[in-house]
């Protein structure tokens, strides 16, 4: 006899059948993997971005690349959670498309704030820097003696995106949609809040005389107004205050904490990378400091506020599943 699952729900004293095709509609709607949300937040900072170009003058090409990845993933990730072929496929397909899309928009949205052209704070940094008994150079020069470590370093810090994607792999195929979910919010939260703050207290970071790194060659370009057409891939993450990489580095570790069997590992590599961002990311150890506070101030933040929406979709939802074969 062929399986059929009813959903009972009591609605004043009244008892209601709903049918698994509307059952499969209804989980669509309630999206309780806040699939559909990460996607409104992103096109909220997307609408954004276009105004605010739009006023400065800026322009941005080569979009159609990243949006087919983007859009292919979306559909794979949609078609498998629609149709509940295979729950792990959709997680993958969805969490791979919003970690392409959201950091294109707020790596846009660090261009556009930084017309500003608000004072440079670089001077006040350092000097932060020197209170807390930290001078970059000699930092520098300590690395930078010792070739291996120095490769080591580079390595972990140019690892936090690949960590990122792998880091979706795992949670898709170990089936932790949960700790999917808290990855991406609390980045997109501590990339909205990072990239805001830059805006207000932009600084070019560290480095030698003459050798100033790209992505501050960029800010400089931005801030003078010589260069006013950007190509997508080409873009160059500008922000130095906060430190993201040290945001990204934290939310990592915590999103793979125990009973993840890849804690230990993930932990190693991250405070490797924590200890090499003022070396390889041109950063005050201020950025540093930053960082973990708004990587803390995220985690807090995106827990509370999901925990409170699940207990009250559960105290509002009143309904259980009862299976007649």
């Amino acid at each position: 006899m062929a399986c059929r699952v009813l959903r009972v729900l009591r609605s004043h004293g009244s008892v209601v059948a709903v049918r698994p095709r509307d059952n499969q509609m209804r989980k669509l709607l309630e999206d309780p993997g806040y699939i559909g949300r990460a996607w409104a937040a992103i096109l909220v900072v997307v609408a954004v971005n276009w105004f605010w170009a739009e006023r400065v003058g800026l322009t941005f090409t080569g979009f159609v690349v990243v949006g087919i990845a983007i859009a292919l993933l979306a559909v794979i990730g949609w078609f498998y959670g629609y149709t509940g072929r295979d729950r792990k496929l959709a997680d993958l397909g969805q969490y791979c498309a919003l970690w392409l899309a959201f950091p294109v928009a707020v790596n846009i949205y660090s261009y556009v704030i930084a017309t500003l052209r608000l004072p440079l704070r670089d001077a006040e940094f350092a000097r932060m820097d020197a209170a807390l008994g930290f001078h970059w150079l000699v930092w520098l020069g300590l690395i930078g003696s010792h070739h291996l470590l120095q490769f080591v370093m580079g390595y972990a810090y140019n690892s936090i995106f690949l960590q990122v994607f792998a880091s979706i792999v795992y949670f898709s195929l170990a089936g932790r949609s949960d700790r999917n979910r808290e990855l991406l919010w609390t980045a997109m939260l501590a990339a909205l809040i990072t990239v805001s703050v830059s805006g207000f207290l932009p600084a070019y970071g560290p480095f030698t005389g003459g050798a100033m790194p790209a992505w501050s060659a960029v800010l400089e370009t931005i801030r003078a107004g010589g260069v006013t057409n950007f190509k997508i891939a080409e873009m160059e993450g500008i922000v130095a205050f906060p430190s993201f990489h040290t945001i990204l580095g934290i939310l990592l570790v915590y999103s793979h904490r125990p009973p993840a069997r890849t804690f230990v590992p993930v932990a190693i590599l991250n405070a490797i990378m924590l200890i090499a961002i003022p070396f390889a990311g041109h950063h005050y150890l201020i950025d540093v400091i930053a960082g973990a506070a708004v990587a803390t101030l995220s985690i807090m933040t995106v827990q509370s506020v999901l925990g409170t929406i699940e207990v009250k979709s559960a105290a509002g939802w009143p309904a259980r599943s009862i299976a007649k074969v």
